[in-house]
């Protein structure tokens, strides 16, 4: 059985087919603001293409944020009619964690305007610091303090570069126990508009 993969929570749009969580196909690229026009048009595509039907799915694995207002609804809407038309399992994800590298710690971040940044850090399945909303002030003082951590996301506005990331390979390591979801009509989107005291 196949696997669905999705995440529209940032700029990327990301769509994959995993099977024993290895991603066999992927769409990947930036569609801010186009990704409520180009999901389900993407997830038609992948599943023609690799010759995959509705019955041949038994689970997605969907980011939930934070992100993007509209964004993050997307990927969590689409995810959610398709689980209760085929009655398939939901597995939920932070998006952030989603920018992770396995062999380092890493500091996700997304930017979330005026300022501030969306910023989570994990090092392989371990929450090292949990997804929040910081100033880019205080996140800069953070990076200083973790130089070895690497830097992974939106951080030109930061003034670095970006490591590599792969959020379809981490979508795919998603399919795990505690990150079921028991009830589909209970998903919500995380948005951490409120900055942190």
């Amino acid at each position: 059985m196949y696997q669905l993969l999705l995440d529209s929570s940032n700029k990327y749009l990301a769509v994959g087919l995993s099977k024993d969580g290895q991603v066999f196909d992927s769409i990947f690229y930036e569609a801010w603001q186009r990704q409520s026009e180009m999901m389900v048009v993407e997830i038609d595509n992948i599943l023609k293409r690799n010759n995959v039907y509705n019955d041949q799915l038994d689970s997605i694995v969907v980011g939930i944020g934070p992100g993007s207002y509209t964004g993050v609804r997307i990927a969590i809407t689409i995810a959610k009619t398709i689980a209760y038309a085929l009655k398939i399992d939901v597995y939920q994800v932070s998006s952030l964690s989603l920018l992770r590298m396995d062999d380092k710690p890493t500091i996700c971040i997304f930017n979330a305007r005026s300022g501030r940044s969306y910023v989570g850090v994990y090092h392989n399945d371990k929450v090292l610091l949990e997804d929040t909303v910081l100033p880019n002030e205080e996140l800069l003082k953070y990076i200083d303090e973790h130089k070895n951590y690497a830097l992974c996301g939106d951080t030109s506005n930061l003034g670095f570069e970006s490591d590599k990331f792969d959020i379809i390979a981490n979508l795919a390591k998603g399919k795990k126990k505690e990150n079921k979801v028991e009830n589909i009509f209970t998903l919500n989107p995380v948005y951490l508009k409120e900055l942190t005291k």
